[in-house]
């Protein structure tokens, strides 16, 4: 598979850009689209900003305008991937790492990059012909018109760090200490009306991280008040209505060597299922779930093709002493599609004032991810 950018932007550095001028200046323009990220949707990692932590690795707030200013930092290396190769440590393997090296090395490597992401125009006139619709008229917001457009940002403190991503195509992992700290509602928003310009809103695939002790809590209790990350997962998918999937990463579900060639679909943010990291992409594991928002029934739900299953491997962490000998996480997420479909089938309301309801009617879609070396 040819991924050379995640190996290229790992040696761009000040000290080896000494003779590079020194080039032709056509051998520089062959040289700089090698290092830019591949067209894939890609990965990118965040924590969750803390101010006790300012100064530390993870103590740089993301900063987009005043938009997720004090929300979301850099990630923690506690939090890092393991590394694929065993002779370098762990590491942040966000996409949004090969970009920054371009936006940060030079003049010209910063001028290739403008150069390269100003082909993806933000559509303007076709957005504010959307926005003058008649409003009477129920009519799906244009994504296809912004499938492709990026949005940069930067991590403040010292030089800014800037990075770019596709808001609508990409991945966007949260890797937060308590699944109270994320405000699902603000991540998933829509902008305001007369919004034309690009914005890290409306991002449409958006990642936590499986843990094995929510298996633990729906094996314990069939009660949802028993359950409780369980029931915080649920609203998460209520308040992320305008998002397409919320994904679940397992990290222990590998992708087996000797598996098919994994089936692509790229086409449009609502079929994406494989998004591209620095060494390693994640998969969708086929678990029989829903694939669109339509109305839910047991007799709907597809059957999960077992042959698709056997081509993951469970791969126990080092740190693991319990006597788990297999992943939950299948089980778990079928069981909160279900859940979640159930409560939109019977239109059941949620109290949002003394006198106020809100009928939880709309949602995003369940996925669950494993991944596979690059």
């Amino acid at each position: 598979m040819h991924y050379p950018s995640s190996n290229l932007s790992s040696f761009i550095t000040y000290s080896t850009m000494a003779n590079f001028s020194d080039l032709p200046r056509e051998i520089r323009d062959m040289i700089w689209p090698l290092v830019l990220r591949d067209n894939h949707p890609g990965v990118h990692i965040f924590g969750h900003y803390d101010e006790n932590k300012k100064g530390m690795a993870e103590g740089r707030s993301l900063m987009h305008g005043n938009l997720f200013s004090g929300i979301l930092s850099e990630p923690s290396p506690d939090r890092y991937f393991n590394s694929l190769d065993k002779d370098r440590k762990n590491e942040n393997i966000s996409t949004y790492l090969i970009d920054g090296a371009m936006w940060n090395t030079c003049k010209e490597s910063r001028l290739a990059i403008e150069k390269h992401f100003s082909q993806y125009e933000w559509p303007v006139d076709g957005l504010r012909r959307f926005l003058r619709r008649d409003t009477r008229e129920w009519r799906p917001y244009p994504y296809w018109l912004v499938f492709q457009v990026p949005s940069t940002g930067y991590f403040e403190g010292g030089s800014p760090h800037y990075l770019t991503v596709f808001p609508r195509r990409d991945l966007f992992i949260f890797q937060f200490d308590k699944l109270d700290g994320i405000d699902w509602h603000f991540v998933g928003s829509r902008p305001t009306r007369g919004e034309l310009r690009p914005s890290w809103r409306r991002l449409q695939h958006i990642a936590i991280e499986y843990d094995p002790q929510w298996g633990d809590e729906i094996s314990a209790s069939p009660f949802l008040w028993d359950r409780p990350n369980f029931s915080k997962l649920m609203d998460a998918a209520f308040e992320l209505k305008d998002c397409e999937k919320l994904w679940f990463i397992d990290r222990t579900l590998k992708r087996r060597k000797n598996a098919p060639a994994f089936e692509e679909r790229s086409e449009c943010h609502e079929t994406l299922n494989a998004f591209y990291a620095r060494d390693r992409r994640f998969l969708e594991i086929d678990c029989g779930l829903t694939s669109h928002r339509r109305y839910w029934s047991f007799r709907r739900r597809r059957r999960p093709d077992d042959e698709k299953l056997k081509n993951w491997e469970y791969v126990k962490p080092v740190d693991d002493t319990s006597s788990r000998d297999g992943s939950s996480s299948i089980d778990f997420v079928r069981q909160l599609e279900e859940s979640i479909r159930e409560e939109h089938n019977n239109g059941n309301k949620i109290k949002t004032g003394c006198f106020s309801f809100r009928e939880r009617k709309f949602h995003c879609n369940i996925g669950l991810l494993g991944w596979e070396e690059l």
